[in-house]
C-alpha cells in the first residue's frame, strides 16, 4: 500500500512536469521524485514484488514525451534522434531482462548479485526518463519575472564566433532579457581553453552586442574552465558588483541546466533555469552524458541506495 502512495505522487509530479507546471521545475522537485522512486523500489523488492508501479510510470512518461515532442516525427533529425534513443530504450531493457533472468538461478550469492544489478539497472532507467522529462520542461517554460542578472554558460568554441550551440545559449538569454528592466544585466561565463582562440566570454559578449545589448550590461568573467568552476568565479564576480543577493537566471542548454543547478546549490548561489534547445544530431549523447554527470554528483546518496539494495537482494533469499 505504501508502495502504490509513493508511485502515485510521483505520477502526479511526472504529469505536472509534463505540462510544464513551474514549481515543479527545480533541482529539489527532481531528487525528490529520484528518492521516493527509490523508495519504492526497495519496498518492490523487500516484499518481493514485481515494479509494475514504476514499469506504469515510465510507460507513462515516455507516452507523455513523445507526444509532447510529437514534431520530432515530421523531423528528419528527428526522426535520427529518436532512433537513437529508441536503441538505447531496447538495449537497456535487453540488458535488464538478462540481469533478471540471471537471478533466478538457483546459486545462492550469485542470484542475489545479480537481482541487485536488475535493481540498479531499473533505477538507472527511470532515473534518466526524469531527467529527460525535467530537461524537456526546462527547454520549454518561459518567464517574465524580473532578474537582477541573467547569467549565460560557456561552451567550447573552435573559432572567434560562438558555436550553434551557445548561440542557442545566447538567444535564450536574449529572449528573456527583452522582457527585463534596464537594470537588468547579463554575466557571460566562460573561460579560454587550451584549442580556444579567444575565451568564450568574450565570444559571448561579442555576440550580444552584436544583437542589440548595450557593452555596459554585460559582466564577463573569464576564468572558468568547467561548469562548477562557471559558478565559483562568478560569485566572486557578483559578490563584488552587489552588495545584496541579486536574482539570478541561469540560462544554458537543456540537457546541462539541472547540472549547472546542482553546481550553483554548491557554491551557494540561489538560481533559477532554464534551458536551450539543443540540435539533434548529438543530444542523445549529450542527455546521457550529463545526467551520469548529474547523478555522480550524489556520490553519497547513490551509495546509500545501492547498499541496501545489495543487502536487501541477500536478506530475501534467506
Amino acid at each position: 500500500m505504501v508502495a502504490i502512495i509513493l508511485a502515485l505522487i510521483v505520477l502526479l509530479i511526472v504529469l505536472g512536469v509534463l505540462f510544464n507546471v513551474k514549481w515543479l521545475l527545480n533541482l529539489r522537485m527532481f531528487i525528490t521524485t529520484i528518492i521516493l522512486c527509490m523508495l519504492i523500489t526497495i519496498l518492490n523488492l523487500l516484499t518481493m514484488t514485481l515494479p509494475t508501479t514504476l514499469i506504469i510510470i515510465m510507460i507513462i512518461t515516455m507516452i507523455g514525451l513523445l507526444v509532447k515532442h510529437n514534431h520530432l516525427f515530421s523531423l528528419q533529425k528527428g526522426l535520427n534522434f529518436l532512433s537513437k534513443m529508441t536503441k538505447h530504450l531496447i538495449l537497456g531493457v535487453l540488458f535488464t531482462s538478462i540481469l533478471a533472468y540471471l537471478s533466478t538461478m538457483p546459486i545462492p550469492i550469485i542470484n542475489g548479485g545479480f537481482l541487485w544489478l536488475t535493481m540498479i539497472a531499473i533505477s538507472t532507467c527511470y532515473a534518466l526518463l526524469l531527467y529527460m522529462s525535467w530537461s524537456s520542461a526546462l527547454g520549454r517554460i518561459s518567464t517574465h519575472k524580473q532578474y537582477d542578472l541573467i547569467m549565460v554558460l560557456g561552451a567550447g568554441i573552435f573559432t572567434e564566433k560562438v558555436t550553434p550551440m551557445l548561440a542557442e545559449r545566447l538567444n535564450r538569454a536574449l529572449s528573456v532579457y527583452q522582457h527585463q528592466t534596464d537594470k537588468c544585466k547579463i554575466i557571460v561565463s566562460g573561460g579560454q581553453g587550451p584549442d580556444e582562440p579567444i575565451s568564450e566570454a568574450l565570444a559571448m559578449q561579442r555576440y550580444l552586442i552584436q544583437h542589440g545589448v548595450p557593452q555596459s550590461s554585460i559582466i564577463m568573467e573569464s576564468q572558468s574552465t568547467n561548469t562548477f568552476e562557471n559558478f565559483y568565479y562568478s560569485k566572486k564576480v557578483i559578490h563584488n558588483l552587489y552588495s545584496n543577493s541579486p536574482n539570478i537566471l541561469c540560462v544554458t542548454s537543456q540537457f546541462h541546466i539541472l547540472r549547472g543547478m546542482k553546481f550553483a546549490h554548491t557554491n551557494r548561489m540561489k538560481v533559477d533555469g532554464i534551458g536551450s534547445h539543443t540540435h539533434y544530431h548529438f543530444f542523445d549523447v549529450a542527455l546521457v552524458r550529463d545526467f551520469l554527470a548529474l547523478m555522480y554528483q550524489y556520490k553519497l546518496l547513490l551509495t546509500i541506495y545501492f547498499a541496501v539494495l545489495f543487502f536487501a537482494s541477500l536478506f530475501i533469499l534467506f
